[in-house]
């Protein structure tokens, strides 16, 4: 028969993982913190060429907005895993993304594996992998 103390430290534990949970929340960058929720509001509300603005610099030149991003309306936006931390300077997140082709009237879902990073000591993190693909 399990003892007073030893039940007690069964309700207790799941406790201490809540708290652990909470602080690595607490870890997150607010620079990082605040660039995905403007990412996420962009995404959302459906301006979704500015996507593309969220790419590092270097990494845009040459890259073109897709065609028909117009006729994508985003109807849930929802973080499936993270933002987990790689790096000080790297951090990745997972988001299910829901969507309607308005031409069609198609609901379509995909999964975004997004990879966010910032030079050392800077304060702007920018997206290093491609952005979804709606089609």
């Amino acid at each position: 028969m399990p003892t007073r103390r030893s039940l007690l430290a069964c309700l207790c534990l799941p406790l201490l993982f809540a708290g652990c949970r909470t602080l690595s929340n607490n870890e997150i960058d607010n620079h990082l913190r605040e660039r995905l929720r403007l990412y996420e509001s962009v995404v959302r509300w459906g301006a979704l060429e500015r996507m593309y603005t969220f790419i590092r610099p270097e990494d845009a030149v040459g890259l073109e907005v897709p065609e028909g991003l117009d006729n994508v309306r985003v109807i849930s936006y929802e973080t499936a895993s993270g933002p987990s931390r790689v790096t000080e300077d790297r951090w990745v997140q997972t988001v299910a993304i829901e969507y309607v082709l308005q031409d069609r009237q198609i609901v379509k879902s995909l999964i975004d594996h997004q990879v966010w990073e910032r030079e050392p000591d800077a304060e702007v993190w920018y997206r290093t992998n491609p952005n979804p693909q709606f089609r």
